[in-house]
């Protein structure tokens, strides 16, 4: 019963981290057309975009561990 709350919690949490990073299509969407783009230029993530970032990989993990956990049960 536990896995499926915290199942339940991290997909939110995952749905709604997901939706508040920033988009980087447009670098794509450059690329593509022609348009100047710095799509492979070496762009580190700093301060609350590298921390959602690693809290949604975290999660990710955490939630396909928990599926395959309850699977197993």
């Amino acid at each position: 019963m536990i896995l499926k709350i915290a199942m339940v919690v991290i997909a939110i949490v995952l749905i709604i981290l997901c939706l508040l990073q920033s988009g980087k299509s447009d670098d794509i969407v450059n690329a593509l057309t022609g348009q100047s783009s710095n799509l492979f230029a070496e762009q580190k993530e700093r301060g609350i975009d590298l921390v959602m970032s690693r809290m949604t990989m975290i999660l990710g993990v955490a939630f396909f561990v928990i599926a395959i956990l309850l699977r197993m049960n």
